[in-house]
């Protein structure tokens, strides 16, 4: 690609050659974009390569556009972005309960205190109604005019404010599919997804979506879900009222929800739940027992049996892909492809859906079972497959979910995550059989709260010795609880 510069730019480089100033001169250019505001049209210009999300794969709508863009370019936007998260975070701004492209949250963290809540109003009786938002093109949606008021809103001025409006200003794409390109065309509107700022600028950009509804909000990136506890009927009329409240920020901003793709879900174990029917643009909602949030299938009575279902069907299928093309390989090549393609399917967010049933877990230990024959190459109906794993040195995927759960508590502990403690609540009396970091565990009567990430944990964190939970870090307490066998309830 040719390189063009701004006027300013080209002011201080005359005389010299593209190749001159892309050499030796980067450090300075971009001090002087930094300082400017100006950005090199190629700075600007982004390849863009579809990626299948899900659906139907002839239509376009089901790809999300990756933008690829100068890696000179991504190196300043990380600057830029450094300081646009400092002012974020040392102002309290972004919205407590957004998990997404944030420091110490992710998916699992925002599931596990989603899950706990659904879980505690089950054991009091309580039906909770869940509303699963999808945003039609969220990124590609975001008004550049009204981003830059709402950074200026939020006290981002001065030269990073500058930037960032260079960065959006002018800007083009083309689509690169299977080495062929289209032509360019200008992007009028939007976030660049693929770049470093994009998804900072997003969060900023719906950061007020919540104080529009009375309904309690959380949120990671575009995935949005609103809920609230039913205690009677007209509780549900606050939901409905909420969702009118979010059809007018969304006009107001620009912004566009998609009532076709969005999902309600009832969360009770009653056996007549309140059935109400909510709307969003005049459409009535598609209210389902089972549905898909941030990876994880959570089905109106939160059993995992769906969700167990689904991910032990796709590993299964992605041994089998490994079976077909890796026949006759060394072991040790198998068993890392099997560690690398299938076990992670296994274990995606396992902290929030950790079974108890032994037909669940029987069911995810076959999948590792299918994979330790192929490995050792031995379908001998004598052969003991405890020996090929033992030999292999896989341990259950039971005892490695144990140990994740034990982990994220840990992190819990020792505020490496953004989940609030406040479960976890130090007994009045400790026994002699208590540790340091001994804490009361929680009574339920229920197994939807038992066996769900707080009381499980908190009774296996009790049994571990002193010496394991004063560990100065995380990686010495993972490899000490690897090592414990007997913490199952």
């Amino acid at each position: 690609m040719a390189h063009q510069m701004t006027p300013t730019l080209t002011k201080i480089f005359q005389g010299q050659t593209p190749e001159d100033w892309r050499s030796s001169n980067r450090l300075t250019i971009t001090k002087i974009s930094l300082n400017t505001g100006q950005l090199p049209s190629d700075w600007v210009t982004a390849n863009v390569t579809p990626l299948f999300k899900k659906g139907e794969r002839s239509k376009p709508s089901n790809y999300r556009p990756i933008s690829l863009t100068c890696i000179l370019c991504k190196t300043l936007e990380h600057i830029v972005t450094s300081n646009l998260v400092k002012h974020l975070t040392r102002n309290n701004i972004l919205y407590d309960l957004q998990h997404g492209f944030r420091e110490k949250r992710s998916c699992e963290t925002q599931l596990i205190m989603l899950i706990s809540e659904l879980a505690n109003n089950i054991q009091q009786g309580r039906q909770t109604d869940l509303i699963l938002l999808d945003f039609s093109k969220a990124f590609d949606k975001v008004s550049r005019q009204k981003l830059i008021y709402k950074l200026y809103k939020y006290g981002v001025q001065g030269k990073n404010l500058g930037w960032i409006k260079g960065f959006l200003s002018n800007r083009s794409q083309k689509v690169v599919l299977d080495g062929n390109n289209s032509s360019n065309i200008p992007v009028t509107s939007g976030v660049p997804q693929g770049s470093v700022l994009g998804p900072v600028l997003f969060l900023t950009y719906i950061n007020d979506l919540p104080e529009q509804v009375k309904s309690q909000v959380r949120l990671f990136a575009d995935d949005t879900v609103v809920y609230i506890t039913i205690c009677k009927r007209g509780d549900s009329a606050q939901l409905q009222e909420d969702l009118h409240n979010l059809e007018t920020w969304e006009k107001a901003w620009d912004m566009e929800f998609n009532p076709s793709k969005c999902q309600v879900i009832r969360v009770s174990t009653s056996r007549n739940p309140i059935q109400t029917k909510y709307s969003l643009h005049g459409q009535v909602l598609e209210a389902t027992s089972s549905a898909r949030y941030l990876g994880v299938d959570i089905s109106c009575d939160l059993s995992w049996r769906t969700h167990i279902d689904r991910v032990t069907s796709t590993a299964t299928k992605s041994l089998g892909f490994l079976r077909r093309n890796i026949r006759t390989n060394h072991p040790q090549l198998k068993s890392l492809a099997y560690k690398t393609v299938v076990r992670p399917q296994l274990e995606y967010a396992t902290c929030v859906w950790d079974p108890y049933q032994a037909t669940h877990i029987n069911r995810i230990e076959m999948v590792q079972r299918r994979a330790a024959r192929w490995v050792c190459h031995d379908y001998s109906p004598y052969s003991s497959v405890t020996s090929m794993l033992e030999n292999l040195g896989w341990r259950s995927l039971e005892l490695r979910r144990s140990d994740a759960r034990l982990s994220m508590l840990y992190k819990i502990v020792h505020d490496k995550v953004a989940i609030p403690s406040d479960q976890l609540v130090r007994p009045t009396r400790l026994t002699r059989f208590s540790h340091s970091c001994t804490f009361r565990q929680i009574q339920t009567t229920k197994n939807v709260l038992k066996y769900s990430f707080f009381p499980l944990t908190i009774v296996q964190w009790n049994r571990l010795p002193d010496s394991v939970v004063s560990l100065p870090n995380i990686e010495e307490f993972k490899l000490a609880v690897s090592k414990i066998h007997h913490l199952k309830p």
